[in-house]
């Protein structure tokens, strides 16, 4: 049985929530306890809220945030991506950012992974372990 969460939505702020309230959900249905569930909100909000605020900054229209959720015996994971720019420097950025939401993400997660390609999008997998009591 497939009890994958996929979730694709246009990058806009509003559906950040969405996509946490729809990972939350699926996460007490996978019987997870409530602070490997706050956990997961958390990094799922802090990754979409890149895509939204980043992914296709200067584009006339959002591009599509895409979310995959699954989950196995031992870890739940995340992907979060997008069709956008890539990560690319931005030295003269005036972007006010606090910068914190990959440090976020990485203090929180039990492994992740970020894959990025000039013009080609980003993908953060993010992976976090469920402890032997949910």
């Amino acid at each position: 049985m497939d009890d994958a969460l996929r979730i694709k939505l246009p990058a806009l702020p509003d559906k950040v929530a969405l996509v946490r309230a729809a990972v939350g959900e699926r996460a007490e249905a996978y019987g997870l306890a409530s602070p490997v569930i706050a956990d997961l909100k958390t990094v799922v909000s802090e990754a979409c809220a890149n895509v939204v605020l980043h992914a296709y900054a200067g584009a006339a229209d959002p591009g599509p945030l895409d979310v995959e959720m699954t989950r196995d015996e031992a870890r739940v994971r995340v992907v979060v991506s997008d069709r956008g720019g890539g990560i690319r420097p931005q030295p003269n950025s005036t972007h006010a950012s606090l910068q914190m939401g990959l440090l976020l993400i990485g203090a929180i997660s039990s492994s992740f992974q970020l894959r990025s390609g000039h013009d080609s999008g980003t993908e953060l997998s993010i992976d976090l372990a469920i402890p032997a009591w949910g």
